[in-house]
C-alpha cells in the first residue's frame, strides 16, 4: 500500500513543475485530488476552470502563498472565471516578488 499524500501539500501553496512539457512553470495549488494528485492553476495557460491535474512526484513545493481557507474565500468571491484567473496570477506574482525581495 502506498503512503498517503504528504502533509506538506495543501491548497494555497506555490509549486513548480519538474516533469513534462510544462517543466519550470509555477502553479498555485488549488486542491488535492486523491492520494497522489494535485489540482494546479497558473491563471494563464491553466486557468481556474481548466486546472491541471498533476502527480505529486512531478512537482516541487516552493512556498506557501496563501492560507487554504483564505484561498477558498477569495476565489469564491469572484464573479467569473477571468476574475479568478486574475487573482491566481496576482497571488503567484506576489509570492515571486516576495522571494525576490528576500534575496536582496
Amino acid at each position: 500500500m502506498e503512503d498517503p499524500l504528504p502533509p506538506r501539500f495543501q491548497p494555497g501553496m506555490i509549486v513548480v513543475s519538474t516533469k513534462g512539457h510544462d517543466r519550470g512553470r509555477l502553479y498555485l495549488l488549488l486542491a488535492l485530488k486523491g492520494d497522489k494528485r494535485l489540482l494546479l492553476a497558473d491563471g494563464r495557460a491553466r486557468g481556474y476552470v481548466d486546472a491541471k491535474l498533476k502527480n505529486t512526484k512531478h512537482v516541487r513545493f516552493l512556498g506557501q502563498a496563501i492560507d487554504d481557507q483564505e484561498l477558498d474565500r477569495i476565489l469564491e468571491g469572484q464573479q467569473c472565471e477571468s476574475e479568478c484567473n486574475t487573482m491566481i496570477r496576482k497571488m503567484i506574482a506576489k509570492w515571486v516578488q516576495s522571494k525576490d525581495t528576500d534575496k536582496e
